[in-house]
């Protein structure tokens, strides 16, 4: 597929799980969090990845939405690799080179990693993260913050 395509590709599976376009990101609201996901076009060639991240607290009735800079907890939607390999083996990756995939081919990885990376906290609320940090999430920036967030 190519870029347009990619990126039509990604925006019908966000708004598919309900969630809005507001400036360069899509957000949806969970009970004490807020969810949002983009594309980063990679500076190496032709390829996206496609972010997600969470911004701990309250977001009812929102109307100034926080950058992806404020974000407390980030991830990356992976894919198989197709040409890349690593010792003869292909492996997962965030960098998605799209001219080498289907629509089909990409749609299991989305589907998995919305049902079990980036929905489940919007429906089960920051707890959800607290349980699976380090096996499912991890903390980057400001970890000693992030930990209190999702402890209160």
């Amino acid at each position: 597929m190519d870029e347009k395509q990619f990126k039509e590709f990604c925006k019908k599976e966000f708004k598919e799980r309900e969630f809005k376009k507001q400036k360069n990101l899509f957000y949806l609201t969970g009970h004490d969090l807020l969810c949002g996901i983009d594309l980063q076009k990679s500076n190496f060639g032709d390829a996206y990845y496609v972010n997600y991240y969470y911004f701990i607290g309250e977001f009812k009735n929102i109307t100034d939405y926080p950058t992806h800079y404020e974000s407390d907890i980030q991830g990356r939607i992976a894919v198989m690799s197709k040409k890349q390999t690593f010792q003869g083996k292909q492996f997962m990756t965030a960098q998605i080179e799209y001219e080498e995939y289907t629509e089909e081919e990409l749609r299991p990885y989305f589907e998995r990693a919305f049902e079990e990376e980036i929905l489940p906290p919007v429906n089960h609320g920051k707890s959800f993260i607290l349980e699976n940090l380090g096996k499912i999430y991890s903390l980057t920036l400001h970890k000693e913050e992030v930990i209190q967030k999702l402890k209160s």
